[in-house]
């Protein structure tokens, strides 16, 4: 068998699968990740990834795709949710990958279709991660109601890696490679985290919310 295309580039996504599973950011319930390589090109997860797989990919796995979803390389399906990263690595000029994920402490947010604001300095800047409206997974409208809260977001979206909450699905997350949109993921679930331990500490320990500056972390004053 001779070398893969971006064989490389497949191996460090196949490092991040296992590290998405080992770390609980993702479960047997689903999540898949997309990478741009050429202004034609891009690599993407198979479908199953995680609840046949557990996140256990080889570089072989990682399927090389076209623009019109032409599978080009790779052994495997295309994962359900090829529409959605399609898009959002074609139509923002800075976003180079997105990783749609189950993370262990945003999923209390998931259930409850809440935002995760932002309560530590690893996403300041990146706004609070906002949900769409509830949409049926591996749906066009799925895809569309991503589309549209990035579109809301622009601006923002090709400065800083950001995110989105699926309502009773999961997140979605992007930058401007591989190792920032992962990096995004690792963040908003440290801000799940705090936030729903924040609520924890101040019932046992009333005054630890008073030494915080409401001003600088503006996301604890709604916990």
């Amino acid at each position: 068998m001779g070398k893969l295309l971006y064989e490389e580039l497949r191996e460090e996504m196949c490092v991040v699968a296992r590290l998405m599973w080992e770390r609980r950011l993702t479960n047997a319930a689903g999540g898949n990740f997309a990478v741009r390589v050429t202004e034609k090109h891009i690599l993407i997860t198979p479908s199953m990834m995680s609840e046949r797989r557990h996140c256990l990919l080889e570089a072989k796995d990682i399927l090389l795709m076209d623009y019109d979803k032409n599978v080009l390389d790779g052994e495997g399906e295309l994962s359900r949710e090829g529409d959605m990263h399609l898009y959002l690595l074609t139509k923002f000029d800075n976003i180079g990958a997105s990783i749609h994920a189950h993370p262990f402490n945003c999923m209390p947010f998931v259930s409850a279709g809440k935002p995760i604001p932002n309560v530590t300095e690893a996403t300041m800047g990146r706004g609070e991660v906002g949900c769409i409206p509830f949409t049926k997974a591996y749906t066009p409208e799925l895809a569309a109601a991503v589309a549209q809260y990035y579109e809301d977001r622009r601006a923002l979206a090709e400065r800083k890696p950001i995110g989105v909450i699926l309502p009773l699905h999961g997140v979605v997350v992007t930058g401007p490679d591989i190792y920032g949109a992962y990096s995004m993921l690792e963040r908003i679930e440290c801000d799940a985290y705090c936030t729903i331990t924040s609520s924890l500490l101040a019932q046992a320990i009333p005054e630890a919310h008073e030494t915080l500056d409401m001003e600088i972390f503006p996301g604890l004053s709604r916990i």
